[in-house]
């Protein structure tokens, strides 16, 4: 009897330890939205690429987070990171080349330089950054280069497809993502 308890006692342990990598079932809108928002991409070569399109549906409205939310749905803020793995088996990061995006209509949008964004996107930005510092991906937040775009077709909310060339791939995301309302 007690080898059934033990046993019982591992595979219940052994089901727990992978239930941050599950799917999940009915996730709230936010999840989803995060969910979809990143794009990772473990090449043959070894070579790690994350894009995370940070988009207003991740957040919960409340009033403190009204100026990022607005800022959010004006402009399209874009993290990317470009590593592989080191001897010591930290990351080293590749450089990011200024990324162009383009939307459904193969209208290409250019970064907005750090010197040209407003007040309200500079320290969205920041609060950004602030943030993927505390998330799971926390450990390639300081590889991380940011992009802003004043990209007038793209919403997330919106049917249409937003398009980023990066080292001989193109990743896309379409759109309304998973977590708008419907």
């Amino acid at each position: 009897m007690t080898k059934h308890w033990l046993f019982a006692a591992g595979a219940m342990l052994a089901l727990c330890s992978g239930v941050a990598d599950a799917r999940q079932w009915e996730p709230p809108p936010q999840m989803a939205a995060l969910d979809y928002s990143q794009i990772s991409h473990i090449k043959p070569d070894g070579q790690v690429v994350l894009l995370w399109w940070i988009v207003p549906e991740i957040f919960m409205p409340n009033p403190n987070n009204q100026a990022l939310l607005n800022v959010l749905s004006h402009y399209v803020v874009l993290g990317v990171v470009q590593g592989r793995s080191g001897a010591n088996g930290g990351l080293t990061f590749d450089p990011v080349p200024a990324l162009q995006i383009t939307d459904q209509a193969a209208h290409s949008y250019s970064p907005l330089p750090d010197n040209m964004l407003p007040a309200d996107v500079g320290q969205a930005l920041t609060t950004v950054e602030n943030l993927a510092r505390q998330t799971p991906v926390a450990p390639l937040a300081q590889g991380m280069h940011w992009f802003v775009y004043q990209a007038d077709t793209i919403h997330s909310c919106a049917p249409g497809r937003m398009s980023i060339a990066l080292s001989a791939e193109t990743y896309t995301y379409d759109t309304p993502i998973p977590g708008c309302p419907k």
